[in-house]
């Protein structure tokens, strides 16, 4: 079964777990249940198969960045040296562990290679996060840097009302 299949298994009740999960994860399992009919015993046993089906991949604690001084966030457009190679995409994997500043990291098709997000304090930690990412990697030729100036949205919250239900 793909994933894409897999999701289309899922009833009403699950996708309005997911949901009010994705909306507040620290909602109890009785708050749970009461906005889908279900006792909390029903709704543990639930978000349970949800989790051992790899559904939910983990529950975490979305933090401000501003409080916590990280005020600038940018997007790094990367081009290899040699393309996406294995040896680059293992390079590259490595360094981003070793740099907790990068948020998110994707390859991509067009004039880039990768994307990273990441978060800094200022500008002078942008520089000092440069200069690391050059010397702790090989794969990465060039970089452009694009500072982010306002944010629309945000969030990591999955549209599953979209998802086709099964007939």
């Amino acid at each position: 079964m793909t994933t894409r299949s897999a999701a289309l298994y899922l009833d009403d009740i699950d996708r309005t777990l997911l949901r009010l999960l994705q909306e507040d994860a620290d909602r109890s399992h009785a708050e749970l249940a009461t906005s889908v009919g279900l006792s909390a015993a029903g709704v543990h046993k639930r978000l349970k198969s949800l989790r051992q089906n790899g559904y939910v991949k983990k529950v975490t604690a979305v933090l401000d960045r501003s409080k916590l001084g990280l005020d600038l966030m940018c997007f790094l457009k990367a081009t290899f040296r040699s393309n996406l190679q294995a040896e680059n995409l293992a390079d590259l994997q490595r360094c981003i562990q070793e740099l907790p500043e990068i948020l998110e990291c994707y390859t991509v098709t067009g004039t880039s290679d990768a994307i990273l997000k990441i978060a800094v304090s200022d500008h002078v930690a942008l520089r000092d996060f440069l200069r690391r990412l050059s010397t702790r990697q090989q794969a990465i030729e060039r970089v452009e840097t694009c500072i982010v100036l306002e944010e629309f949205k945000e969030g990591s919250e999955l549209p599953l009302g979209r998802l086709a239900r099964p007939t």
